[in-house]
């Protein structure tokens, strides 16, 4: 642009300037995405555990001890519901990025696992599913892995005090899929809980039949509070939406305070440089250059600049999370989310505070700007 006086000829004879403003924004936006995808690897255990499984069925729990069975009959005898199945919730430990997490294991009645199975979207990739009333476990193989696990061990408190999952149980399936969970025997969870010596049912998946799934939910929302409490996919949401919203005020206002302290350093920075091209302002507005265009020349300078190093900060953080996840999480069965929108929205404050300051420090100057005064060697 404007030829052998052009901004891009500038910074090609002027590299350590140009390297200087275009690493520390790249470093910056590595650090604000590189923060902002971690945090969501985070959230995104949480939401496996807590909200992914209601997307699938929706939970009865009983408030006391049992379901009542006028509740569970009701719910079962609804035409919006294909299956009402005794479950029993529990998780398993598993490592994540700050230290101790879980995944769900579903225990389920034996005859019903393969239905189960297939209406939440996991699969048997390896050995076999667990027999009826026996201690058995299918676990996904992200927790295998996780937890260095192999068909024919045995998992449970009765194995490893600080185990969550209640009981000993001895793996003999791998599971796949995207819920990430496991199974095991209704029949031999019970055992292992206040519920072996009391008959009835303390909890219940209920799956609605296609297009039902609202109508169902509905009606589950006139039980009765003092008796049984539901989780349903809205309300899990919500609920999930509240818990994380307070962290992700608390991410924008990390991410605001460094976007600000970094735009007011670049700012300086380039008004240093502009102080000394301001003889090359002068030229250009000595030749006829209206305060419109060099102020329009600055601007697609430090857009052209900006947005090259906020593309390379994003590309840069691709690649580290990357490695990070292939060479260090991922044998450790720790996966990490790629790069997605709400992340790259974490970051694209700096680029344009960036922008707005700089643009405001070239303007200030140029509105002084005396080309007669350059060109006589006065300025």
């Amino acid at each position: 642009m404007f030829g052998v006086l052009g901004f891009p000829l500038y910074f090609l004879r002027n590299r350590g300037r140009a390297l200087a403003l275009f690493l520390i924004i790249v470093l910056a936006v590595m650090e604000v995405s590189t923060v902002a995808l971690l945090t969501g690897s985070l959230l995104g255990d949480l939401r496996l555990t807590m909200v992914a499984p209601f997307q699938y069925f929706t939970e009865i729990v009983a408030s006391d001890a049992l379901v009542p069975a006028s509740i569970s009959a009701g719910v079962a005898a609804r035409p919006q519901t294909e299956l009402l199945l005794p479950m029993i919730p529990e998780v398993i430990r598993v490592n994540t990025l700050i230290g101790p997490g879980t995944r769900n294991v579903f225990s389920v009645p034996t005859t019903f696992m393969p239905w189960f199975l297939r209406h939440i979207g996991e699969r048997l990739v390896a050995g076999r599913l667990p027999a009826a009333s026996a201690d058995e476990i299918a676990l996904p193989r992200q927790v295998m892995q996780n937890r260095r696990l192999h068909i024919g061990d045995t998992v449970g408190q009765q194995v490893d005090p600080n185990e969550w999952l209640p009981g000993q149980f001895r793996i003999v399936g791998v599971l796949g899929g995207a819920l990430d969970a496991g199974i095991t025997s209704y029949e031999a969870m019970r055992s292992f809980t206040a519920l072996q010596a009391v008959p009835g049912v303390a909890s219940y998946a209920a799956f609605a039949r296609p297009g039902q799934r609202s109508a169902m939910d509905a009606y589950m929302a006139t039980l009765p509070l003092d008796q049984v409490r539901v989780y349903t996919k809205g309300a899990e949401q919500q609920e999930y939406r509240q818990d994380v919203r307070m962290l992700n005020w608390l991410l924008w206002s990390i991410n605001l305070v460094t976007v600000g302290v970094l735009a007011v350093a670049m700012g300086l920075l380039n008004n240093l440089y502009y102080m000394q091209r301001m003889d090359e302002y002068g030229i250009l507005a000595a030749m006829g250059l209206t305060h419109g265009l060099l102020l329009r020349r600055a601007l697609v300078e430090v857009a052209a600049i900006t947005s090259a190093s906020w593309g390379a900060g994003l590309g840069l953080t691709v690649a580290l999370t990357g490695a990070l996840g292939r060479w260090l999480f991922s044998p450790h069965g720790i996966a990490l989310p790629r790069l997605d929108v709400h992340d790259i929205a974490f970051t694209l404050p700096i680029p344009v505070l960036i922008s707005l300051f700089t643009l405001a420090t070239v303007l200030r100057r140029l509105s002084r700007l005396d080309p007669v005064s350059v060109v006589e060697r006065r300025d």
